[in-house]
Formats: structure tokens, sequence, C-alpha cells
């Protein structure tokens, strides 16, 4: 009779022990198939290629500059790639704002561009489109010198506006003083009936 007992009792915490087993595994499953598919509703942009050098990849890149508590610049790009050897982020898709004293803003946007860690400085290639007020500048390169806050291109630049349009070999804009400079073969076009 005791036998018989201890028989159904191990049957019992047998039973109840799969049972349990079976609530996890259903629930984790269940976990899995949940979160899978919330992530195919908002995918995720994952970093196809990593740098070689890479010892990092970050995707969605903010960062803001300050200096002395005022707000300079303010960096986005859809991925970096962190290389520690040369102290830089390997950037995609960059969007720059730097904010100027009059409270207006300059717009950078380009296809590459890499930020060194250490000094701020930016260098943007690809498509790179600089936009203030009612101006446009276009070209293939650009560089940020963050201690002198100045942008600068060695590479053709064309600048269109409502009133006028230039094309340079290369230029140079002060953001402190809010003025630019341009050099070699500068041509402008100035349209006598601005819409």
């Amino acid at each position: 009779m005791i036998t018989f007992h201890r028989l159904i009792s191990s049957r019992r915490k047998i039973t109840i022990a799969l049972s349990v087993f079976s609530l996890i595994s259903t629930g984790i499953i269940a976990g899995v198939f949940i979160k899978n598919r919330y992530l195919s509703q908002y995918p995720v942009k994952l970093i196809t290629s990593i740098h070689q050098n890479a010892s990092l990849a970050i995707g969605n890149v903010h960062q803001v500059s300050t200096r002395e508590g005022i707000k300079e610049w303010i960096l986005d790009a859809r991925s970096a790639h962190v290389v520690d050897e040369s102290k830089q982020l390997m950037l995609e898709d960059v969007t720059v704002v730097y904010f100027l004293k009059n409270g207006e803003e300059v717009r950078l946007t380009a296809s590459r561009g890499v930020l060194k860690t250490e000094t701020n400085d930016i260098e943007v290639t690809g498509q790179v489109i600089l936009t203030y007020s009612n101006f446009t500048l276009e070209t293939e390169q650009m560089n940020y010198d963050h201690n002198r806050r100045v942008l600068f291109s060695a590479t053709p630049v064309k600048i269109m506006g409502d009133a006028a349009s230039l094309i340079a070999d290369s230029m140079k804009y002060d953001l402190t003083a809010n003025q630019t400079w341009f050099q070699r073969n500068v041509e402008v076009l100035l349209c006598e009936n601005p819409i």
C-alpha cells in the first residue's frame, strides 16, 4: 500500500514538473515570437558592414557640442564606426546643424563623415549640401575646424540663392564672424529679377 501511494506521489511530482516546464517553454517561445513580430514591424537599421579597424559600431548617433555653456553644433548620423587607434568616428548619412551668434542655423548634410573625437574637427564627403537662409552650397568635400569655428572646402563649390549663383574652386566660412571667402576661378551670376 505504501509503495502504491509513493508511486502516485512520484507521478504527480513528475506531472507537475512537466507542466511547469511546458508553461515556461511556451512562455519563452511566445516571448521570442512577440519580440520578433514587434521588430519586424519596426525594423532597426542594422549596420551592414563594419569597418575593418572598428572596435564598435553604433546606430543612430546624436552628439551635441557646447563651449562655455553655449551650444555650437549638433551632429546626427545614421551609423558610426569607432576607430580607437585614430580616435575617430566614421559616420554615414551625416547632418550637422551649426548655431550662429545671431540665432540662425547653418545646416550641413553629407553621405559620409569623420568626427575626430579629440578635437571635434569634422570632415564630410559625398553630396555635401550646406544651407543657410536662402542660400544652398553644394560640393563633394568639406571640413570643419572646431577651434576656429570655420568651415572650408578645397573642392569646387556651387552656391545658389534667390538673386545670384556663384561657383569657385574653394571656400572658407567663418561661423563666428558669419563671413565667407571664395578663392580661385570665382564666377558670379546675378539675377536681374529675383523671384
